[in-house]
């Protein structure tokens, strides 16, 4: 299977954010991708925390919009993005659209950014979300694919699952920020990928994000990554819009899990 992933620099405007991953789909299709990843924040990213968030009703136009786009282009797309669900809560959640299909709510992240960075302002995301319960593997074209979002690649415990589950890949878009990323993000993607020896697929936001009402911005850490299963880079995208490509491969996990049987080693 060929994967896409997409980095962006999402604002705070759902129509242009919509317009640049309808661009980006149209090209990971015309290079042949089966499915394309974008990241956290995809379609809006609140940049000035007074301002109010832009929940997604799955009901939405932009969603029939994608859902057309994925049966026109035979793409998959998943994407991360701020839902309200039928019961009025508010999720940070990843969705998926496959062609022929009307759209999935995949995952609702467990693990929210409550976090107080030094000389910098707090973060409070459960004051805008509700926690996500439940782990989420699914399968597209044979591969199965566990689902995380961001700040959830910090808690072991949720890979741990998804390893014992046997999943082909993890899936991570996230919205990093810059200091956190430099001390961190390979070294965690790495792990993860590591310790299920699997693929991490890990789309990021990058760049000074332009708030477009009050001209302020947010800075994020970029460096989108694909990890192969023994844990290795096997593409990059370090800065800039656009995207990187990645086949996946069903033979090197398999290699991988021969050489190193951690399954039958489990103790806990």
């Amino acid at each position: 299977m060929k994967v896409a992933l997409a980095q962006l620099n999402s604002n705070d405007v759902v129509s242009d954010n919509i317009q640049v991953v309808i661009r980006l789909t149209k090209e990971a299709s015309a290079n042949g991708a089966d499915v394309i990843f974008f990241p956290e924040n995809s379609l809006f990213f609140r940049l000035n925390q007074n301002d109010n968030i832009h929940y997604l009703d799955l009901k939405d136009q932009c969603v029939h919009q994608l859902e057309n786009l994925s049966n026109e282009l035979q793409i998959a797309i998943h994407l991360t993005t701020p839902i309200r669900d039928q019961k009025a809560q508010r999720f940070n959640a990843s969705l998926l659209f496959r062609p022929g299909a009307s759209v999935e709510v995949l995952y609702r992240k467990i693990h929210l950014f409550d976090i107080e960075l030094k000389n910098q302002k707090p973060i409070c995301e459960s004051e805008s979300f509700d926690y996500g319960a439940d782990s989420s593997v699914w399968i597209y074209q044979g591969f199965r694919f566990g689902s995380s979002i961001c700040y959830d690649v910090r808690f072991a415990e949720l890979y741990s699952q998804y390893a014992r589950q046997e999943v082909d890949v993890i899936v991570i878009p996230a919205a990093f920020l810059v200091k956190t990323g430099a001390a961190h993000w390979d070294i965690l993607l790495r792990a993860r990928a590591v310790e299920s020896q699997c693929y991490v697929l890990a789309a990021a936001q990058w760049g000074r994000h332009a708030n477009v009402l009050h001209n302020n911005s947010r800075e994020t850490y970029g460096n989108t990554l694909a990890i192969g299963p023994w844990g290795e880079v096997l593409a990059r995208k370090e800065s800039g819009v656009g995207l990187i490509y990645v086949e996946l491969s069903h033979a090197n996990i398999e290699s991988v899990r021969t050489q190193i049987p951690m399954k039958n080693h489990r103790r806990l």
